[in-house]
C-alpha cells in the first residue's frame, strides 16, 4: 500500500470517529432552537431583573466648567499668575517692608514726655487739632521714636472760665502719630501740664470761688477801717466825741452787711482761665495697646 492509500484511509476513519460528535451538537442546537421559538428571552430579561432605582434614572451626566479646547500649559501659567506673586513683586514687597522698618509693641500706660507746638488756651473750640513733638529721641534695641516726631491730639471738650468761680477747661485726647511722614493711630490722655498733675484728663483752670469770696469782703473792710479811723478822731477832739458812737455803728453794719453777702456775690464770679505757652512739657499716657513702626 502506498503512501497515498494509507492518507485516505486514515481520513475515513477519522471522519467514522467523529460522527457520534457531530451528532450531539446537532441535538444541543435544536434544543436552543426550541427554547427560542417558545419563550422571549428580551422579555424573559425584563420581567425577570429588577428596575434601575429612580436616581440613577434621573440622573444628569457630569459637565466640567473646564475648557478644554485651550491648550493645557496655557492654563497653568494663568492659574499660576493669580495665585503666586511673581519675582518683580516679592522684590516691591520687600522694598517696602524695608522701608517701614521695624515695628514696636505699646503697652497701655506707656508714657512719653512731649511738649506743645503751639499755644493751647480754654478759647480753642471742642475738635480743634492741637500738635506735640518729641523733644529727644526715644532708642530700644529694635526701634527708634525719633526726635520730632509729631504727636496730634484734639480738643474734645472746652469751656472759658464761668460762674461760681469754676475755671476754664481743656481736655486733650492724643489721637495720632506722625513717624517719618507716616500717620499711625494712637490713643492718649495728659497726665501732666507743665509738670503738674492732671485728674481725668482735664485741664482746669484755677477754681476762685474762696478767694473770690474772701474779695467780696473788701469793700466793707475798707468801709469799717475807714469809720473806725474817724471815730477814733472825733473821740479825740473833745465835744465831737458824742458823734463817735454814730461813725463806728455805721462801719459795722456795713462790714456786717458785706459779710453776710459775700457768699452771693462770690457765685457771680468766675475762675481763672487755661493760657499754655508754646513749648510746655506734657505728660501723656497711652490708654490702650498699640504697635508703632518707623
Amino acid at each position: 500500500m502506498n503512501f497515498l492509500n494509507r492518507i485516505f484511509i486514515s481520513l475515513i476513519i477519522f471522519n467514522m470517529m467523529c460522527l457520534p460528535a457531530f451528532a450531539v451538537l446537532d441535538i444541543d442546537a435544536s434544543v436552543d432552537y426550541e427554547i427560542r421559538r417558545k419563550y422571549n428571552p428580551n422579555k424573559i430579561e425584563n420581567d425577570l431583573l429588577p428596575n434601575l432605582p429612580d436616581k440613577l434614572k434621573n440622573d444628569k451626566p457630569l459637565q466640567s466648567t473646564e475648557d478644554f479646547t485651550k491648550p493645557y500649559n496655557k492654563q497653568t501659567q494663568t492659574s499660576t499668575k493669580t495665585t503666586q506673586p511673581t519675582k518683580q513683586q516679592v522684590i516691591t514687597q520687600q522694598q517696602t517692608y524695608k522701608s517701614y522698618g521695624q515695628t514696636l509693641a505699646l503697652k497701655r500706660g506707656t508714657s512719653f514726655t512731649i511738649r506743645n507746638i503751639s499755644a493751647i488756651t480754654d478759647k480753642l473750640t471742642t475738635g480743634t487739632k492741637v500738635y506735640f513733638k518729641l523733644p529727644k529721641p526715644i532708642k530700644t534695641k529694635y526701634f527708634t521714636l525719633p526726635e520730632n516726631t509729631r504727636f496730634v491730639g484734639v480738643i474734645s471738650d472746652s469751656h472759658t472760665p464761668q460762674l461760681t468761680g469754676n475755671g476754664g477747661l481743656v481736655v486733650i485726647q492724643i489721637e495720632k502719630v506722625i513717624i517719618n511722614g507716616k500717620t499711625q493711630e494712637v490713643s492718649g490722655k495728659v497726665t501732666k501740664a507743665n509738670y503738674k498733675r492732671i485728674y481725668f484728663n482735664n485741664i482746669k483752670g484755677k477754681r476762685k470761688y474762696w478767694s473770690n469770696l474772701a474779695k467780696s469782703i473788701t469793700p466793707g473792710k475798707k468801709f469799717n477801717d475807714k469809720m473806725w479811723k474817724t471815730t477814733k478822731k472825733l473821740a479825740g477832739e473833745g465835744i465831737t466825741f458824742i458823734f463817735s458812737p454814730f461813725t463806728l455803728a455805721s462801719g459795722l453794719v456795713v462790714f456786717g452787711a458785706n459779710i453776710m453777702a459775700s457768699p452771693v456775690i462770690a457765685i457771680f464770679s468766675k475762675g481763672g482761665s487755661i493760657s499754655i505757652p508754646a513749648d510746655t512739657a506734657f505728660r501723656i499716657k497711652l490708654t490702650e495697646d498699640v504697635t508703632i513702626y518707623n
